[in-house]
């Protein structure tokens, strides 16, 4: 069994050092310096990653088999040169080879003689030379620090603001050390990761990922060390990956072969798939990170005779990689790429059902708290990416932090193309509804029976409400139920509108009855609904029918209600065990749809617009069920990726078009089932309206 030293303490070596605990070719493994999550799996070493020489003596005396190097400052230092000189095996780019990465100069030098496709660039050392270049081209403008900035030193400047700022920053105040940028022009499309390793000549790829740098959702806000990734990638084809192996990765190989400066590592390919093909934005002399811990999870083979081989220059064995999808989520410190705090309490995270890999954390007394800015990656294996994102998003709750935030739109650009949620479409189902029914009058009339009579009291001249009560009789028309319209004047007076009611509530030939809210504001709605006698409210809003409802008494179901409950099950959602979060608490809606969502078992938090912490709230929905009547309050940021987002507060806006309390077209890439505006819960409220028509007839006339 194989000794193995792995340099480094972030969510990279972690992610090798799991990788090299499933080996069986590996026994003991040690990590210098590692971390909390580390040391569950190797034996950690105290000492700096840059203390090449107190290593590489340590290394000796412990009869090391293989060190793996994670990092690239090590690398850049010189770790692997050292090592061999002693008679090391190490898995790592010598210091002349790791150019490829600390100098973007020189590495753009290697793609031009390689003829490889990049974007074109000049280098700077003189910050008005740098701006004076920008002004004359077109925005925006890609800066890059030359040499090594953790991930960071790369600007795309929209605006000459900011790109004075990125060369001030670079130049003038020398942020991250030197003194020497290089701009290039700017490229659209796709970016992705393509992690080889590289012996000499030998290229064995791994598979593709995507890491998102920017800090904030939308690919918002500076650049970060990676925020998440994923794999694999819907939008990158076999065809694009084998361009890639053959036109970029192995002709830069052979060049710095040639060059005498060969690579024994990996080598880390930035690429972006543009209209005219795919083209290089950097190389990397080592594992990328955030892509490492979402990679190498999916490895089946034995990584140890792979990194061995590379470190030894021995022929690379083939590698069997999971058809699985993973993706990877980073919970970072608040203010991370900026100024942090250290040193907040994390919990929960061992209740993670995946794969965490620490980067940046401490144990001290038995707590586990923060001590970097990248905190750790939450990451889980699935059949599909739709799906790794779900268990991923719908964990993450329970981790506990204050300190900490994270990027909610992580795998965006494949959901994109993967996930088209599930349209709960209420005019699809109200229409199936509605033609049972017209089978059902159609046989009671036929058996001599009359038709169901419905009538609606229409008050004023609500444009909104003459809409809702035209759709209304119409459907009566479709379903063969007879409709009688009652239209009063916006003067009418509570006493006449209730005068009406008590006239129909007689009526033997009238089995339900619906007033169209809203209602003049001189009318008490309340009265109203008290006012219908109960076995003959339609909507089932009378206090008494609410009441039973939660007695659990046999009874008509309020319309809305019933119609979302139709939805869910008519897509054979679970809500066994699930969090349901209803927003709005009206008698009409948000009471009895938590009624029937607690009949199922699922865990029921009822809110209002206005709730404290509305998002956090929200965001912990397996069902989201909004009833507001306040547009667009409900925006991507309240909703956990994966819910079920069910939208009942469709209004009319000033111009005339529907609306509904969610900004549906944002929202929408995040649900797994979402109902449309304006084809929502809408008609399936007219066709439980009818529906329960149809039950009041039947209970007058003891018809089963």
């Amino acid at each position: 069994m194989k000794s193995v030293l792995v340099i480094g303490s972030g969510g990279r070596c972690h992610a090798i050092v799991d990788a090299l605990h499933r080996s069986p070719s590996v026994g003991k493994i040690y990590c210098a310096q590692g971390n909390p999550g580390i040391a569950q799996l190797a034996e950690p070493v105290p000492c700096k990653e840059t203390d090449i020489e107190t290593l590489r003596d340590w290394a000796i005396e412990k009869h090391i088999d293989l060190t793996v190097v994670g990092p690239e400052v090590p690398l850049a230092m010189g770790i692997v040169d050292e090592f061999r000189k002693a008679g090391l095996a190490i898995f790592g780019h010598t210091k002349s080879a790791t150019r490829i990465e600390s100098s973007k100069s020189f590495a753009k030098v290697v793609m031009q003689k390689a003829g490889v496709l990049t974007a074109a660039y000049r280098p700077f050392t003189d910050y008005d030379e740098a701006l004076q270049y920008v002004v004359s081209r077109p925005l925006p403008a890609v800066i890059k620090y030359d040499g090594l900035a953790a991930g960071k030193g790369v600007v795309v400047a929209g605006t000459i603001e900011e790109a004075k700022a990125a060369l001030q920053d670079m130049l003038a105040n020398n942020t991250f050390g030197s003194d020497k940028v290089i701009i290039e022009d700017y490229l659209e499309g796709p970016e992705f990761s393509l992690m080889c390793f590289v012996s000499g000549r030998q290229v064995v790829a791994m598979p593709p990922a995507q890491d998102h740098k920017r800090a904030f959702d939308n690919d918002k806000g500076p650049n970060t060390g990676g925020m998440g990734a994923y794999t694999p990638l819907p939008f990158i084809t076999k065809e694009d990956e084998q361009f890639a192996i053959e036109h970029i990765i192995q002709p830069v190989a052979d060049l710095m072969a040639d060059e005498g400066c060969p690579l024994s590592g990996v080598l880390y390919g930035g690429l972006m798939k543009t209209k005219d093909g795919i083209k290089v934005i950097e190389f990397n002399a080592r594992f990328g990170d955030p892509e490492t811990e979402v990679v190498l999870p999916l490895l089946e083979s034995d990584i140890y005779p792979m990194l061995y081989n590379v470190a030894t220059g021995g022929e690379l064995p083939s590698l069997s990689w999971s058809k699985k999808a993973a993706l990877g989520v980073v919970l970072a410190s608040k203010g991370y790429p900026g100024h942090y705090d250290k040193g907040a309490v994390i919990t929960g995270a061992e209740s993670f059902e995946g794969i965490i890999y620490h980067m940046g954390t401490k144990q001290e007394n038995g707590q586990l708290l923060t001590a970097g800015g990248r905190v750790m990656m939450a990451v889980a294996v699935a059949d599909s990416i739709v799906e790794a994102h779900r268990q991923v998003y719908g964990q993450l709750p329970q981790i506990h932090c204050p300190n900490l935030f994270y990027r909610n739109d992580i795998a965006h650009q494949a959901l994109d193309r993967t996930q088209q949620p599930v349209i709960l479409d209420g005019k699809l189902m109200s229409q199936q509804i509605k033609e049972e029914l017209h089978r059902q009058v159609e046989q009671l009339t036929n058996a001599g029976n009359r038709a169901p009579a419905l009538a609606v009291i229409l008050v004023g001249e609500n444009p909104a409400s003459k809409t809702y009560v035209n759709g209304k009789i119409k459907a009566c028309a479709a379903t063969g139920i007879q409709s009688h319209l009652v239209a009063l004047p916006e003067s009418a007076t509570e006493q006449e509108l209730l005068q009406h009611i008590e006239t129909l509530n007689q009526d033997s030939t009238i089995d339900g009855i619906l007033v169209q809210l809203p209602l003049p504001k001189h009318i008490n709605p309340d009265n109203v609904i008290n006012a219908i006698a109960p076995e003959k409210d339609v909507d089932a809003f009378h206090p008494l029918n609410v009441a039973e409802l939660w007695n659990g008494k046999p009874g008509l179901v309020p319309c809305t209600p019933q119609g979302i409950m139709y939805m869910l099950k008519s897509e054979n959602i679970q809500l066994d065990g699930k969090v349901a979060v209803v927003v709005g608490r009206s008698n009409i809606v948000g009471k009895p749809i938590a009624k029937l969502l607690l009949d199922q078992n699922a865990t029921v938090i009822m809110a209002h617009s206005h709730t404290k912490d509305l998002e956090s709230i929200t965001r912990m929905a397996d069902i989201l069920v909004v009833a507001v009547g306040k547009k667009h309050c409900i925006g991507p940021q309240h909703v956990k990726q994966g819910a079920v987002v069910i939208d009942v507060g469709i209004n009319r806006d000033t111009d005339g078009k529907l609306y509904g309390d969610v900004d549906y077209e944002k929202v929408r890439p995040l649900a797994s089932y979402i109902t449309p505006v304006p084809g929502g819960v809408g008609p399936m409220t007219i066709a439980m309206l009818l529906e329960n028509t149809l039950q009041c007839y039947k209970q007058r006339n003891n018809i089963k």
